[in-house]
Order: structure tokens, then sequence, then C-alpha cells
């Protein structure tokens, strides 16, 4: 691999926040030039809403970061940055560690974080490197990955000539988009040419592909390291503001699925506030993270947008919402046939004891008699009418009502 000019990883890690972070405030501060990549510049590339969720603010901030830089085993540590989702105790959230892998192997430190077979793990431990500020939660990280090439151009990495007609860029881009080797996944050769939903054309100098569980972009063209034209700047978007898009697409996953368990639980719960908390979780979720245009810049969309759709995001969501629109639909229903089975009940009583009464204040009997002809009349039409097909439907909505 000594023909990569550049190589960068970074591993996106689901976390928890026992408590707030001691790290300096605001993104991890990256330079290319004269450029910085600091809060304040890239609030000037998203939206308020997306600010908010990605940075924070002053007296409330979401996002911190520590400037570590050591080397451990194949792999040096960039820096590591924390976001927070929410301010609730114990919130959920994100760590991204930023590596370069040394001795020009991105593509084995990718599988050792996908965790392949006979791959050795990756020789440093996340929770060490956060210092117990935040817990990383189990699982594997999402990652991105950015290579150049050197002078001779990309190697092809599927040599075998059923992928002959598959162009060293598309093998890079899935390769390190899925994490994989021909010994993990071999691909279909008769589905090599990728999906417009996957590649994205970034410029003419570089492409990226979006799959579930990681991003790759390359260089299409030579780099010619410190003096490029624009790949250092590139190296810093993808590091930065392009990475705070994918976060804020993972944000929304791990919002979805707290959304789709407690959908499943205040569907089988028997509170009638249940459905009522769920709508207010999802009112703001829609609030606060919800999002698919985030800057008037296109790439940054397009890359949440190729996440949402390799996670079914839209999809998800909307499933949520049909649920509850449906369980809201079903209460209301059941709510009017008990209203309209306890109208039914009460006529059937009612009416013939009216009847009754009238005939009494009508007559104004002094025989007794009349007076218990007149309730033992009463009781048989009362006892005929609740006979009836309709009064028993009442009555058994009515009696499922009270012991549901």
């Amino acid at each position: 691999m000594t023909r990569l000019a550049r190589q960068v990883v970074v591993a996106v890690y689901e976390a928890r926040f026992p408590s707030t972070p001691e790290w300096a405030h605001g993104p991890l501060v990256l330079q290319h030039r004269q450029m910085r990549s600091t809060a304040e510049a890239r609030g000037e590339y998203y939206s308020d809403k997306a600010n908010r969720v990605l940075y924070g603010r002053d007296d409330r901030p979401r996002r911190w970061h520590d400037p570590v830089h050591r080397v451990v085993g194949d792999v040096e540590v960039l820096g590591v940055e924390a976001l927070r989702a929410s301010d609730g105790p114990d919130a959920c959230g994100l760590v991204a560690v930023h590596l370069r892998p040394r001795g020009g192997a991105p593509l084995s430190l990718l599988r050792g974080l996908a965790g392949r077979r006979n791959v050795p793990p990756v020789g440093f431990d996340p929770q060490s490197l956060v210092e117990g500020q935040v817990k990383i939660e189990p699982g594997r990280p999402f990652t991105v990955c950015f290579v150049t090439p050197g002078g001779r151009g990309l190697p092809r990495l599927y040599r075998q000539p059923r992928y002959w007609r598959w162009p060293a860029t598309h093998q890079w881009l899935w390769a390190l988009a899925s994490r994989t080797t021909l010994a993990d996944y071999p691909p279909d050769p008769q589905n090599l040419e990728p999906a417009d939903s996957e590649i994205i054309r970034l410029s003419v100098d570089w492409h990226a592909a979006v799959l579930r569980d990681g991003v790759g972009v390359i260089g299409v063209r030579n780099d010619d390291g410190a003096e490029d034209r624009f790949f250092g700047y590139g190296e810093l978007y993808v590091r930065s503001i392009y990475l705070d898009a994918l976060m804020l697409g993972l944000l929304q996953n791990q919002g979805l699925r707290h959304l789709e368990e407690h959908s499943v639980a205040a569907l089988d719960s028997p509170r009638p506030e249940a459905m009522a908390e769920l709508e207010r979780e999802v009112g703001s979720f829609r609030r606060r993270l919800w999002a698919q245009h985030l800057t008037s810049h296109g790439i940054s969309n397009r890359l949440l947008t190729a996440y949402q759709r390799q996670h079914g995001l839209r999809e998800r969501f909307e499933q949520i919402l049909t649920e509850i629109s449906d369980a809201n639909r079903l209460t209301r229903e059941d709510e009017t046939r008990h209203v309209n089975s306890a109208v039914v009940v009460f006529t059937l009583i009612t009416v013939p004891a009216g009847i009754a009464l009238a005939l009494l204040q009508v007559v104004e009997p002094d025989d007794p008699w009349f007076y218990a002809s007149v309730g033992a009349a009463f009781i048989v039409l009362t006892a005929l009418l609740l006979r009836t097909r309709s009064a028993r439907v009442a009555l058994r909505a009515l009696r499922r009502r009270f012991t549901a």
C-alpha cells in the first residue's frame, strides 16, 4: 500500500454520557494553511437547527474534543471528539476517534475495526482514549476513510479475471465503505456497477461511496502531497463538515432505534398515557434531530441522504408515525363505540322509565296495585329491550371496557 499518498480513518462509536465531559468545548479544530475548522466556521456552513444539534450553544454545549496525539502500535491517534444528543441524564451520543494508519494499511485497520475474520484486533481501546469522560457502548464503529493515490495511482484490489471490468477506483470505494476484501466477501461480478445512490461524485478530483457501516472517499487523480492544490483541504472537509453530516445521520439512527423500542412498549402497554408519552418523544425527536436539509451546499445533504437511504431512516420514521396514527384511530374508535354503547343502554333503561313516570303522572292513581302493575310492566319492557341484538352488543362492549 505504499502507493497511497494520504490516508485517514475516523471511527465513530456510540456512547453514553454519565456526566458532562471536561474536555474543551466544540469540535476538534483542524487546520490546513489558512483554513481552520472551528465551530464558528462550521456554523456558517450549516443551518441553525443543524448547528444546535452538532455544536450546541455557549450556555448549553453538545460537542467536546481532546486534541490527543499518540501512537498506539500501527495506528496514530490524531484526536478524539464527543457529541451528546441531549442534556438528559445518561444521554446517548457519539465519540469520533481520528486515526491515521502507519505503514500504509488503511484497509487492514478498517477490517480490524469491523471485526472481520482472521484479522487481529486494532491496537487501541477506544474507552482508554476517552479517559472516563464518556462510556463507549459495545459494538463496531461506523467508519469514514479517505485515501488518495500516489504517483502510480491506486492499485487494483480484485485481480481475478471476473473483476477486470471493475475500475480500480470503484474497487477502492467498495472496499473502504464495506470494510471488506475478497476473503471477507466476494462481490457479485454481475452487479459491480455502483448505483447513483451509493456513489457520490464530489468533484472531478474525488468520489465517495456511502454504505451501511462506512463511507469511503478516494482521490481519483494523483496526490501531489503537501503541495497539492486541493487534497489538503479535502482531508479537512472529510474530517470536519462531511463527518458532521454523517454524525447527524448516526444520531438520527440512534434516536429512531429508541423510538422503535418505545413504540413497541407503548403499543403493548395497558397504561392509557403510554401513547401520549410516545407522541411527545416523537415530537421531541422531530424537533431536535430530524432533518433532511442541512445546508445550502449540496454535498453534506447528499451524504446525509445517502446514509438515511442505507438505513431506511425515512421509511422507519414514517412507520412509527403510521403506527401511532393507527393506534390513536383505534383508540378513538373504541372510545366512540363505548360511548355509543353507554348511550344505547341508558336509552333502553330510561325510555321505559320515562313512559311509566309519565303514565303515573297523567293517571294519578290512589291504588298501590296500579303502581305495582306499572312497575312490573316497566321491568318487563326493559328486560325485553335489553334482550334485543343492539342491547346485547352494547352490553358486551361495556363489559369488555370494564374488564379489560
